[in-house]
């Protein structure tokens, strides 16, 4: 993921003067299909769990103005501050301010994910800074604030059913009535910010509601299945031929086929063994490729986008599983 190209060098004018290259359309996009579909199935999977609406579409939209942000400004500052790759990190940072201070004041319990994401994203501008974005750990940054996005997403939604915790219940309200199991008084809690006598009470912060079981569950697998796309694509492009990189996404991919078939064999004589046998299904296929792939690239060329697009099928693969597994 954010196997972003590395800035094009500025030529130098025949004076002996740099001379400066204006932005131009590929400054504004990503060109990385495998990129683009890691980084926003996950949000788009929180949408179609939590059901299209106000919220769910705002955030859904915010975060793919969040992704435009990073990736134009890892490559201004991966370039050095080069003024070619300003103008599109200042247009979209401007874009997300006026479509996310909103959602902000109106929804301020997304603050409690602002630790989170202040820590991945000094972290994700370390790396281009450093030009170590394609690094492992690069990689890691990437993988873990695009899947967390699925149950960011999946909690700003009034849940059909629940049972309200205490942190949601007015001091004073028996907790057996019907309030006790209103959508709306639990969402209410996950959207505001806690009152003031409450403000470093930690289940007003995490009240029922705010980690979904569902959103989850898909974070996790988005999580572990877009790490080993990681290993993949690294066995073949920039580590090719290296056995430890090799192994390493063998191993990864051998652990969650295995993880899949003990899973699968626990639900096999119950009656809810679909999900159970997609997760198989998706697992095999993965590991198939994480195989095959990198032994076919040993006696001729797949070129990048190949496996680019290699990617964008796995991952579609993988939302329709998860999206069967979770719904």
């Amino acid at each position: 993921m954010n196997e972003q190209p590395s800035p094009t060098p500025i030529p130098a004018s025949p004076s002996g003067k740099t001379a400066r290259r204006r932005t131009g359309k590929g400054d504004w996009i990503p060109d990385q299909p495998g990129a683009w579909a890691m980084a926003l199935l996950p949000s788009i999977a929180g949408v179609v769990i939590a059901g299209p609406g106000v919220d769910t579409i705002w955030l859904l939209v915010a975060w793919i103005i969040c992704y435009c942000v990073q990736f134009s400004a890892a490559r201004w500052l991966k370039s050095r501050c080069s003024p070619r790759y300003l103008p599109p990190a200042l247009v979209y940072a401007v874009a997300l301010a006026i479509v996310g201070v909103p959602f902000l004041v109106t929804h301020a319990g997304i603050l409690r994910w602002a630790p989170l994401y202040i820590v991945l994203a000094a972290a994700s501008m370390a790396a281009a800074w450093l030009r170590k974005e394609r690094s492992l750990w690069g990689n890691a940054v990437a993988v873990i604030a695009a899947s967390t996005m699925t149950v960011v997403i999946d909690s700003f939604t009034p849940r059909p059913q629940c049972t309200c915790l205490k942190p949601v219940i007015p001091v004073g309200v028996d907790a057996s009535t019907s309030l006790s199991c209103n959508p709306d008084t639990v969402y209410a809690a996950v959207r505001d910010m806690p009152a003031i006598e409450r403000l470093f009470d930690l289940q007003a912060w995490w009240p029922e509601g705010a980690m979904p079981p569902e959103g989850l569950v898909a974070t996790l697998l988005f999580a572990v299945t877009q790490f080993g796309s990681v290993l993949f694509v690294k066995t073949m492009i920039r580590e090719r031929g290296k056995r430890g990189w090799l192994w390493a996404s063998w191993i990864w991919h051998g652990a969650l086929f295995a993880t899949a078939m003990m899973l699968q064999a626990m639900a096999l004589n119950t009656m809810h063994n679909l999900p159970t046998l997609l997760t198989l299904i998706a697992a095999a296929a993965l590991l198939a490729r994480a195989i095959a792939l990198p032994l076919v690239a040993r006696t001729r060329t797949i070129k990048p986008m190949i496996v680019g697009v290699t990617e964008c099928f796995s991952s579609l693969l993988v939302f329709g599983c998860i999206i069967a597994v979770v719904m």
